[in-house]
């Protein structure tokens, strides 16, 4: 049966009342002005909260290293982004430690340093949350879409229609909460490099020396091999001192290297110097030598080494073998080994190892936890003027 035309008027009018139940009220022009205006001033004050917390970040950076590490730190990652204004854009520098804290084979010898990557703001993104995960902080970074240009729908929309102070505020604000999203990366990423490096050292090289010596007219044949290593941390029980690697704050005043020695005398089975660590200072120019071993009954050897130039990026060593025989002394050497090494880096990732860098990630993840509270406001009200006013 057909329907009559008031029944059909009917029931459109009531599925246009349900549809406008739906959608709810539409505000007003004057309200939607309103909420706008109150929008804008909301990411104002994002904008000034976010700025003021950069600041108190590189404060909180100082106090954890130095004055002077904590502005040569921030003026390499500021020249890095230099007229870089939009958040997704920001990039930092790191090594590719991958494969080269592998321990060697004899006769091995690193030969260059590890590779360069950029790290990108989606590389930040996630290693930043594992950082805020580690605190208990659970933060869902990915709202913040800083590896992207554009905003959720409702933001987006909002900022369209803004004027052009209101929109440059939002990218400021962005901005500088997406920076400290990197700082907080970049601390993440060096504690889970130190992680390996604090299991296998830093390799430099695996050698191998021999020589023939007379001894009072006899002729003998010394050899030894070095296993030579940096560790930012070293285990109590491989120590002679105790004591953690001397890099701080990113300058390399010393060093202490891990040996792992093997001496020969003659036809005598190899002898091993377990794992000793020696300090170096890199304004010392005399070699230092380990404790003699008992080789025979009759033979003594020592280890002896001389950092002869230590920098950010490369050292020169010379490691010798002393073999004493009736009363004489004589010398198998490797000669002068220089090796490529991210000296400057490691120094970077020794410092994570400390308290208060771990305390200094912490600070770093509160204060992002306490921006997002300004962020969410923002995005919250952007939604309920999508609803409402468009």
């Amino acid at each position: 049966m057909r329907k009559s035309i008031y029944e059909s008027v009917r029931g459109t009018s009531s599925l246009l009342v349900i549809a406008g139940l739906v959608a709810g009220p539409v505000a007003s022009a004057q309200d939607c002005g309103s909420r706008a205006s109150d929008l804008a001033s909301r990411i104002s004050a994002f904008k000034s909260r976010s700025s003021d917390e950069n600041g108190k970040m590189e404060k909180d950076f100082s106090s954890a290293t130095s004055s002077s590490y904590s502005s040569g730190y921030f003026k390499k990652f500021n020249d890095l982004n230099q007229g870089v204004t939009e958040a997704s854009k920001l990039i930092n520098k790191g090594y590719d430690l991958s494969g080269f804290t592998n321990v060697m084979s004899q006769g091995q010898k690193q030969t260059k340093l590890p590779p360069t990557v950029t790290n990108t703001m989606s590389n930040a993104v996630e290693l930043a949350e594992a950082a805020a995960d580690e605190d208990n902080a659970k933060l869902d970074l990915a709202q913040l879409r800083c590896s992207q240009s554009t905003e959720d729908a409702a933001l987006d929309a909002f900022l369209k229609q803004a004027d052009s102070g209101t929109a440059s505020n939002f990218k400021s604000a962005k901005y500088n909460m997406c920076r400290i999203v990197y700082i907080l990366a970049d601390l993440q990423d060096k504690r889970q490099k130190l992680n390996d490096i604090r299991k296998n050292g830093y390799p430099l090289f695996y050698l191998h020396a021999k020589e023939k010596k007379s001894y009072s007219g006899h002729d003998r044949t010394i050899q030894f091999k070095v296993d030579l290593r940096v560790y930012p941390e070293y285990p109590d029980t491989a120590s002679i001192n105790g004591g953690d690697q001397e890099f701080l704050l990113g300058t390399i005043e010393g060093i202490r290297l891990s040996y792992n020695s093997y001496f020969k005398w003659s036809d005598n089975n190899w002898t091993t110097l377990n794992l000793y660590q020696l300090f170096m200072n890199e304004h010392q120019k005399q070699e230092i030598c380990l404790p003699e071993l008992k080789i025979t009954s009759s033979v003594k050897a020592k280890l002896c080494a001389h950092v002869k130039n230590l920098s950010d990026t490369s050292i020169t060593v010379r490691a010798t073998a002393k073999f004493k025989y009736d009363g004489d002394w004589k010398s198998v050497s490797l000669g002068d080994q220089t090796i490529p090494a991210p000296f400057g880096y490691l120094a970077d990732v020794s410092d994570m190892k400390e308290k208060k860098m771990q305390d200094l990630q912490s600070k770093v993840v509160d204060r992002l936890a306490t921006m997002f509270g300004d962020f969410d406001d923002v995005a919250g009200k952007a939604k309920e003027w999508q609803q409402q006013c468009t």
